[in-house]
């Protein structure tokens, strides 16, 4: 397991010096973000109160997963970081046809706007540059497709069965040395970077750390069911 980070400010600092101690009640103070899909200091308490979903820090009781209070303060965070983040991009629609599901998808491919990281990363990037990019995506990969398993449970028939599918190849298919994590791992090795379990959280950003904890918001929320 990771060892804790370092608070970002006043809300982390609160947040990991009780995380420290014994599982009690406890608030933290009132912190407005300016911005809550790039704060430092939310998503990285965010990050931590998720983790105890994952796999946890060193320092931190198992206890705590479960600690009313704790998911108070969780739920303050989200509740400003889901709602700047639809006041961003707007309401999702109601439904998909699953017959149209494809094409969906292709829209938002074609819309991206900008150069495309990846092509940039293949044809142009320095070895520095590269390390970077690994670096920042290091915060979803090594937990890669742990949070979307969260479905399973609340799908039934076909969709349940091809999500089992999906997810069966993420997780290697019984071959350890394939596993989608592994495989990141690996990777990280091979560019000379430590490629520990949360071993570069103190350097991701929280624009960064904002992505992972979608996943994990819609993950853990039924509500957020696709």
């Amino acid at each position: 397991m990771p060892k804790l980070p370092q608070p970002r400010g006043p809300i982390s600092e609160q947040l990991l010096e009780r995380l420290c101690g014994e599982p009690c009640s406890f608030t933290v103070s009132a912190h407005d973000s300016p911005d809550p899909l790039a704060d430092e200091d939310l998503h990285l308490s965010l990050y931590v109160c998720y983790e105890l979903h994952y796999r946890g820090f060193d320092e931190m009781s198992p206890a705590w997963e479960w600690e009313p209070s704790l998911i108070a303060v969780r739920g303050t965070l989200e509740r400003a970081f889901e709602a700047r983040l639809r006041a961003q991009i707007g309401p999702p629609p109601d439904e998909w046809a699953a017959e149209d599901m494809d094409l969906a998808l292709r829209a938002v491919e074609d819309a991206e706007e900008g150069p495309s990281v990846s092509r940039f990363i293949e044809a142009e990037a320095s070895v520095e540059q590269l390390r970077e990019f690994v670096i920042h995506r290091s915060a979803y990969h090594l937990k890669e497709a742990d949070p979307h398993t969260w479905a399973i449970p609340r799908l039934f028939g076909r969709p349940k069965a091809a999500m089992v599918e999906v997810q069966t190849d993420e997780y290697g298919g019984g071959n350890v040395e394939r596993v989608h994590a592994q495989l990141y791992a690996d990777v990280m090795d091979a560019v000379g970077l430590d490629s520990s379990y949360g071993g570069y959280l103190d350097r991701i950003p929280g624009v960064t750390l904002a992505t992972v904890n979608l996943m994990s918001l819609c993950g853990l929320h039924r509500r957020l069911l696709g």
